[in-house]
Order: structure tokens, then sequence, then C-alpha cells
């Protein structure tokens, strides 16, 4: 019967850890812009540097923030790349509807 208390208190104590999970991580997760994703995949992602951020998703943070507004600071981004993400940023608002635009 001891057995079974143990048990059952471990169990308890397993469900609320899991229950003070399962809140903590809806209330701390952390939004991130949708666009983030589509935009690193047209990078070149050789996060070499010479853009001055560690590497290519570092740089589109920066850009969907608006502290970078010229492309050619991404040096091995090809002008075909370029223009995908000119018109993907073009055809795709933020949440708020402003259209971010960058030069090439």
């Amino acid at each position: 019967m001891q057995y079974f208390w143990g048990v059952v208190i471990l169990l308890v104590i397993g469900a609320l850890l899991g229950l003070l999970l399962a809140v903590a991580s809806k209330a701390f997760a952390v939004k991130e812009d949708p666009r983030l994703e589509p935009i690193t995949e047209m990078m070149p992602g050789i996060n070499c540097g010479t853009c001055g951020y560690p590497g290519c998703k570092e740089l589109v943070v920066a850009m969907l923030k608006g502290e970078v507004k010229n492309l050619g600071q991404c040096r091995p981004l090809r002008p075909d790349a370029k223009a995908k993400i000119k018109e993907y940023l073009a055809n795709h608002p933020d949440e708020e509807g402003n259209i971010l635009t960058v030069q090439g």
C-alpha cells in the first residue's frame, strides 16, 4: 500500500509540473515574424558576415526590423535573389499592413 501512495504522489507532482511547463511555454512564447523563414531561404546561406551581421538570418531579422534598407550589404546575394526578396516583401506586408521596401 505504501508503494501505491508513492506512485500516486509522483504522478500528481509530474502532472502539476507538466501543467506548469505548458502554461509557461504559452506565457513566454516568442512571436517570430512569419516572413523570416521564407526570406532567409532566399538568402545565399553561407553566413560569411560581409554584411556586418553574424549570418544571413540575423541580416534578415535586421531587415525586417527596418535597420537594414539595402540588400547590397549582402555581397554574395545574386541579382535574381534580390529581385525575389523585393517582390516577396512587396506582396507580404507585416501584421499591421505595412509594406517593407528595400533597395538593391
